[in-house]
């Protein structure tokens, strides 16, 4: 920031230097305001890239937590916690569906993925299990 500043201020001092009339004096200005900018804008561009790759990772990381964090969010809406009917095996599908392609433009590990389809397993299973359960019920009240 410094050096941008320098030689901005030694650029407006060259410019001056041409204005009355002193040629050299605003050359030399000017051969010293580029320099100064060079060196700034130089500084500035391995920052920039330096923080682009830590902020790329922190980011990652971020929507990483963001994305794990939703996935458990849908699995928990499924466990009927606060539910009063359970989830039936379509609404099971379409969430896993709507997480799986949310999923897949995230940065997820693969063992990760493979926790929730698990999980989402475990949820089927359970459902046809209590449907089946149901369906029993039902045949033998007739």
């Amino acid at each position: 920031m410094t050096g941008l500043y320098v030689g901005r201020c030694s650029v407006i001092f060259a410019g001056y230097m041409f204005y009355i009339d002193n040629i050299a004096a605003g050359a030399a200005w000017l051969a010293m305001a580029v320099g100064f900018l060079c060196f700034a804008t130089r500084i500035r561009s391995d920052y920039e890239n330096d923080s682009d790759s830590a902020s790329s990772e922190q980011d990652n990381k971020d929507l990483h937590d963001m994305a794990m964090l939703i996935s458990d969010i849908a699995v928990m809406s499924l466990k009927n916690i606060g539910r009063t009917l359970p989830p039936s095996t379509k609404e099971i599908q379409d969430m896993e569906a709507k997480l799986n392609s949310f999923l897949d433009v995230m940065p997820v590990d693969k063992s990760e993925r493979l926790e929730i389809n698990e999980e989402f397993d475990r949820l089927k299973n359970r459902t046809r299990r209590n449907e089946s359960g149901r369906a029993i019920l039902r045949s033998s009240r007739l």
